[in-house]
């Protein structure tokens, strides 16, 4: 098991002393990224800290060994120009046959492209890492579960974390109420949320967090930039209550069907009678539920931020028009192609709730 692990380290530490190679990721399909069935899956978090640019990369596959990985850096997503980068620290903080957690420490970079190259013959992959938060640096905080290792996610699913990289800490707790993204031909609507505090504390090491909220983390109220976090119930990224159910219908129903059926004298039979009507019998409507519920959840799993991933524009057309089959991506825009011809982009940008926010154009 350590063997596999240390492969990776030594090969990023042989990599890195060696020429690098710009990726123009306008012209390099990453479709691979929002594949949850793919053979490799990555997550990561970045934190600015005394040390330099810390890194927590974790790796997933059950052929953990089969792949050859490097790291590349470069100063953005278009940049043809090569740069040699050494991690001056890689430390393994959890290990398996399966998968990988490691911390890599990167001094005197704080900003550009880290980007991680994992390959077999013939068959090459990236994995982009942005340093910035707009013009900003990332903070120094980041939560952690109950072992003690940093949580990647953008959400918490329950309880028992805590916070690294402070003394105290500012939060700041909104309710999260967002409705579900505008269908592509709708009216423009403002790129940036708009939401009211609900309350704000102080707290040291560890706090509640109530389910269905989203809390804004930092250091103190000096500093400009923290972390948001989702607060969601034990069994997210699934829904499993009837009111999710039926509000992640909306790209499904209308917003007017939806309320009748919530008002209605019995809900779940109007749930049940919805998909009955539309599919005929009982084993298409299960079917059916099986299939959509199981797109809502892979967008949860992907594109969750400050509100779960089925209200985000790319969550929307994730489950309306499935997996994309070509991805490409800027500094500040994302395109994705289908075979069929269909074709969206997505402006991206910085907020106060989210370091890459992506808006359907």
């Amino acid at each position: 098991m350590k063997k596999e692990i240390f492969l990776i380290a030594a090969i990023i530490l042989l990599t890195c002393n060696t020429a690098l190679y710009g990726i123009n990721f306008s012209r390099v399909n990453i479709a691979w990224q929002y594949d949850v069935d793919f053979e490799v899956q990555m997550a990561h978090r970045v934190v600015n800290s005394a040390e330099g640019t810390i890194i927590f990369l974790k790796i997933k596959s059950d052929t953990l060994d089969k792949w050859n990985y490097e790291f590349l850096f470069q100063e953005d997503y278009d940049t043809e120009e090569d740069r040699e980068v050494e991690p001056s620290s890689i430390d393994t903080l959890k290990s398996s046959t399966t998968e990988s957690l490691l911390k890599l420490t990167f001094s005197g970079i704080q900003t550009g492209l880290i980007v991680v190259k994992f390959y077999k013959p013939e068959n090459y992959y990236y994995y982009d890492i942005y340093l910035r938060i707009g013009s900003l640096t990332y903070p120094e905080i980041y939560p952690v579960d109950q072992n003690g290792l940093p949580i990647l996610d953008q959400y918490i699913n329950r309880s028992g974390h805590s916070w690294e990289g402070s003394d105290s800490y500012l939060a700041m707790q909104y309710k999260e109420w967002f409705k579900r993204a505008d269908p592509p031909m709708a009216d423009m609507k403002a790129l940036a949320p708009q939401v009211d505090l609900d309350t704000a504390f102080q707290f040291i090491g560890s706090t509640s967090m109530l389910e269905n909220h989203f809390y804004t983390i930092r250091k103190d109220s000096l500093a400009n930039t923290g972390i948001t976090m989702l607060r969601m119930p034990p069994y997210f990224p699934e829904y499993r209550q009837l009111n999710e159910l039926v509000e992640s219908m909306q790209y499904l129903t209308s917003e007017q069907e939806e309320k009748a059926m919530m008002r209605s004298k019995n809900p779940k039979q109007s749930f049940d009678s919805f998909w009955m009507n539309t599919y005929s019998t009982k084993s298409r409507a299960r079917s059916a539920i099986r299939k959509y519920y199981a797109w809502i959840k892979k967008a949860n799993m992907l594109f969750t931020d400050f509100k779960p991933g089925w209200k985000t524009d790319r969550g929307m057309m994730y489950i309306v028009f499935g997996k994309p089959d070509e991805v490409y991506r800027t500094g500040n825009l994302e395109e994705w192609y289908y075979d069929d011809g269909s074709a969206f982009e997505f402006t991206i940008f910085s907020t106060f709730f989210a370091p890459r926010t992506y808006a359907l154009r």
